[in-house]
């Protein structure tokens, strides 16, 4: 039987991962990510806007709970400051991305499966 709501659906998953009750989620990658195109966690911050201090306690707050730098800073002098990614950073942001990647191919998978045509 086929049902048809006349309703467009679609839908939606938000992906968190936990280590030993430390959540990372989307927040910290979107700012890893603006962080690696920017070079810069302010004009990380700016774009998503975020205040500094707000965008500093989420950053130390996930390298906390997580046990280990996610950032890596150069402060001024001739070349500028900027910051990057330390390496277990960019692994984790790197898998991340790849896990949300093929969990989304999945479920859209899934959802088409169950839904299509509803």
């Amino acid at each position: 039987m086929v049902l048809n709501s006349g309703k467009k659906s679609n839908f939606n998953t938000r992906i968190k991962i936990t280590f030993d009750g430390s959540v990372f989620g989307s927040g910290v990658a979107q700012i890893m990510e603006l962080v690696q195109s920017k070079g810069s966690l302010s004009q990380a911050y700016k774009t998503m806007n975020l205040s500094s201090s707000k965008g500093w306690r989420i950053i130390k707050k996930a390298e906390g709970e997580l046990g280990f730098a996610l950032f890596e800073t150069t402060v001024g002098g001739k070349g500028g400051g900027g910051s990057g990614l330390t390496k277990k950073g960019e692994d984790l942001l790197n898998r991340y991305k790849a896990f949300v990647h093929e969990l989304n191919t999945e479920a859209e998978r899934l959802y088409n499966k169950h839904f299509y045509n509803f």
